[in-house]
């Protein structure tokens, strides 16, 4: 019995002695202390996620991408950075609305264009640009409504057109004054008349000024969605009539899918030898004095 209780008692204090060596050396504190005031979630902690400002992390207040929505036709939006080609293809277009107006004028009575029966005649038509390029400028007698208001429109018809294609306001000024004045005072209207020193100066600056209240009205239409007082087919129809040369020229483009080259030529003949020839063949006289313009047209 003695032997007993002296074991169990020496089997108690070596426990007692681990246990005291286990606590010494492995201390664990399992307390938890609540420093912050309020609510603990508005304070800053390293461990929770907390969104920043950074410009290259997406914001999430971002609006959704809608992949539905078709992009809007290049005719009514404004290129970054100057597009040479589109400005090139937009001067082709004004090429052939030039030509249709001049052709169109024809038609109208002598009151309004002050064309007579010989300037409305296609006979011997460079022989009249020639004269009419030499006797101008001089100061005409058209109607207040052509000279007032459709030249500074087709003179701002003209700026927009620049705009679009990526240029600034100087910029788009001199392309307009270079087209009314070489392209169409110099150029198609000198084929029927002298040029005017109302045309000459009303239709580049009086058309910047237009042509940039013209642009500025389009794109807030475009931003407001293409709408006109509530109206759809009002927009398109103030659209159209705010840039009719980009809208023209888009729909033939998307129709069409080919493309074209413009340029002066004064090789009698083009340079066709053949046809000169045949020409010289036949009897006709020899110009040396020739101008003339090559259109190329390629189809996909």
């Amino acid at each position: 019995m003695l032997r007993t209780n002296l074991s169990a008692l020496l089997l108690a204090a070596s426990s007692t002695a681990a246990a005291h060596s286990f606590n010494e050396h492995q201390h664990i504190e399992f307390s938890y202390t609540v420093d912050c005031q309020g609510s603990c979630w508005n304070q800053p902690s390293p461990y929770r996620y907390q969104p920043t400002l950074d410009p290259y992390t997406m914001s999430l207040a971002e609006p959704e991408l809608k992949l539905d929505e078709k992009p809007l036709p290049k005719y009514l939006t404004v290129q970054d950075e100057k597009d040479w080609d589109y400005l090139m293809g937009q001067t082709y277009t004004i090429l052939g609305l030039s030509v249709a107006t001049a052709g169109l004028m024809t038609l109208l009575p002598e009151s309004i264009t002050k064309w007579d029966d010989d300037q409305r005649s296609l006979s011997d038509l460079g022989k009249k640009w020639k004269d009419n390029v030499k006797e101008g400028p001089v100061w005409d007698r058209d109607e207040h409504f052509l000279n007032y208001v459709m030249h500074p429109y087709f003179g701002g018809v003209y700026y927009t057109s620049a705009r679009h294609a990526g240029f600034n306001e100087f910029e788009s000024f001199l392309y307009s004054a270079s087209m009314s004045t070489f392209f169409w005072e110099f150029g198609v209207e000198a084929f029927a008349e002298v040029p005017s020193w109302q045309d000459l100066f009303i239709t580049p600056f009086f058309g910047a000024v237009v042509g940039e209240m013209m642009f500025e009205a389009e794109q807030d239409i475009v931003a407001s969605g293409g709408e006109v007082w509530g109206s759809k087919g009002m927009g398109d129809f103030t659209l159209f009539f705010l840039n009719p040369v980009g809208h023209i020229h888009g729909w033939v483009t998307n129709a069409w899918g080919g493309s074209a080259e413009f340029q002066f030529n004064h090789s009698p003949w083009f340079g066709n030898e053949q046809a000169a020839k045949f020409a010289m063949d036949s009897g006709a006289s020899y110009d040396s004095q020739f101008y003339g313009v090559e259109l190329k047209v390629y189809f996909n």
